[in-house]
């Protein structure tokens, strides 16, 4: 009897334990859903990963079997049983993303078998060429993809003036007229722009400026501070000179940079946190070195932009010299400069005769200079300037444009150095509008991008 009672009991317990392993094997947590998914092209470089479970997870198991190549720093939260990471800096542009979970992942269940290894990927696009458009009217922010062709509008008859980017080119920083004849400054992230699921995202409005024009944003490569013109309207109606002031980011304060007494202009910011801007009262490019609240005065009577090279060394403009012409006079030429800021150096790598070159433009990869040059001489003489491209310190200079009657303006480099957009402008036909234009920095494959486009700049 007694053993009738413990095979019964065997039994049970065997069904149970059976049950109990069919029940962990059915209740087994599954991913059912990914974003992008597998397989995905042409995603966008700020775009969320999401994974959608079965179930409850255990948080601290995902996290320890989830790996992402390449690595990326960035938020996780979870919303029920949806992970979702949002990457603080943009994916590698045209390359894949491989995403995994190894084997072992368990639900927050311990009654369940842990998960099988996923994994899956997807490929991101190409930088986007982002521009204003149109010309001849109120401008908005636009980005094309240069290989397919696909534009995107970022912003909606907001009378865009200016227009920059974080050096991650994750958020968009631009000033756009407002209904008191001024205009303030706003943001746009990428990544929340991106993964907007209703399309009802909105820039951001960071200043308000009222009468006043705040314009030519420059945000610093850590983003702490985005530097801009502040001109204020004078009794007369018209506007006062410019000056230079900084929005805190996080605290969204101002302070004005510069003296009180003096117009400045154009600022720009070094991958080391220096800012460079134009005293026109005083001549000069001033750069401001704020950890050790110095100041370096470069003397320039030109004042046309500058650039910054990417490890944040030297520091590119032109320059304008007279030299004796016939009868008494001068001629004016302009050279481009490069102004070694720690060492105290300048030094003309120009390196030619009766030239106008401006616009100097260092590559990404820091191995190439483009700008824009003219020959002042007759026999040489055109109505626009042409492309070059020249090694950085001046040597091998070479053409990659021959339109003569067109002006090439605008130089911006594609983030692989590979490519150039720029905008191009007849000369003799002036009634018609820009164009933009891209071509490989060897010159070849010129391709016309948006009629009565102007600012580009590259972005994820």
């Amino acid at each position: 009897m007694k053993i009738r009672y413990v095979v019964v009991a065997i039994v049970l317990v065997l069904l149970i334990l059976i049950g109990m392993a069919a029940y962990a094997w059915v209740m087994r947590p599954k991913l059912i859903d990914e974003h992008p998914n597998a397989g995905a092209v042409d995603v966008p470089v700020t775009t969320e990963i999401r994974l959608v479970f079965s179930q409850s997870m255990s948080y601290a198991s995902v996290m320890s079997h989830l790996k992402i190549e390449p690595t990326q720093e960035g938020e996780y939260r979870w919303d029920e049983n949806t992970l979702t990471f949002t990457p603080n800096q943009s994916w590698p542009s045209g390359r894949e993303v491989r995403v995994q979970l190894e084997e072992g992942v368990k639900a927050a269940s311990w009654l369940a078998v842990p998960m099988q290894a996923e994994s899956w990927s997807f490929t991101t696009r190409d930088a986007n060429l982002a521009y204003l458009w149109p010309a001849d009217s109120p401008a908005d922010i636009y980005a094309l993809n240069p290989k397919t062709g696909a534009i995107h509008q970022y912003t909606h008859r907001m009378q865009v003036l200016e227009f920059t980017a974080s050096n991650d080119g994750i958020k968009i920083y631009f000033s756009a007229g407002n209904a008191q004849g001024g205009s303030d400054l706003y943001q746009i992230d990428l990544i929340e722009e991106t993964n907007s699921s209703d399309n009802s995202y909105k820039p951001k409005i960071i200043l308000d400026c009222g009468s006043a024009q705040c314009r030519s944003p420059a945000v610093s490569f850590d983003e702490i501070n985005l530097a801009y013109e502040l001109l204020i309207p004078d009794p007369q109606g018209g506007l006062g000179p410019a000056q230079i002031w900084l929005l805190g980011l996080s605290d969204l304060q101002v302070k004005p940079i510069g003296q009180a007494t003096h117009e400045t202009v154009q600022p720009a910011w070094s991958s080391k946190g220096w800012m460079a801007f134009y005293d026109r009262t005083s001549q000069v490019y001033e750069v401001l070195i704020p950890k050790i609240e110095a100041r370096v005065q470069l003397v320039n009577q030109t004042g046309q932009p500058g650039n910054w090279s990417p490890n944040g060394e030297f520091y590119l403009a032109p320059e304008i010299m007279y030299y004796p012409a016939t009868d008494d006079t001068e001629t004016g030429i302009s050279h481009l400069f490069q102004y070694g800021i720690k060492a105290g150096t300048s030094g003309d790598i120009s390196k030619a005769n009766n030239v106008e070159d401006v616009e100097g433009n260092y590559s990404p990869d820091g191995g190439s200079i483009a700008f824009a040059r003219k020959y002042l001489d007759m026999e040489r003489w055109s109505l626009g300037r042409q492309i070059w491209i020249m090694d950085p310190d001046g040597s091998n200079p070479h053409q990659i444009t021959d339109e003569p009657d067109y002006n090439h303006y605008e130089l911006a480099w594609s983030w692989d150095s590979h490519m150039l957009a720029y905008v191009r402008f007849d000369e003799t036909k002036l009634y018609e509008p820009p164009e933009l234009w891209m071509i490989s920095a060897d010159g070849s494959n010129p391709i016309q991008l948006v009629i009565g486009g102007y600012s580009p700049l590259w972005i994820p």
